[in-house]
């Protein structure tokens, strides 16, 4: 009963993973893309390919935004909740070379 338990919640926490990339993807196209490029490249915006952030320090300046920037950056990026912000994160981080 344990090892059934146990597989149900790994089971439901990898799918819940893999739901939370794909939003990060889809908010990524729609909030990021336009100058950070598809593939995270850079266009406008600096490549998030070779970025050094970390995931938490990406999640933080969507949300937080980052003093003396420009925005969208330089306050909390529009509309973004924490876990839309953890998301894109997350799917930033696929991105890197």
């Amino acid at each position: 009963m344990k090892r059934l338990l146990l597989t149900m919640a790994v089971f439901t926490v990898a799918c819940s993973m893999a739901w939370a990339a794909e939003d990060g993807a889809a908010l990524y196209k729609t909030k990021c893309a336009a100058c950070h490029g598809a593939a995270g490249e850079g266009k406008i915006g600096p490549s998030l390919q070779k970025t050094a952030l970390t995931q938490a320090q990406v999640a933080d300046l969507l949300t937080k935004g980052a003093e003396g920037k420009k925005a969208p950056h330089g306050k909390a990026v529009s509309g973004l909740t924490a876990d839309q912000a953890t998301a894109i994160a997350t799917y930033v981080a696929t991105l890197k070379k």
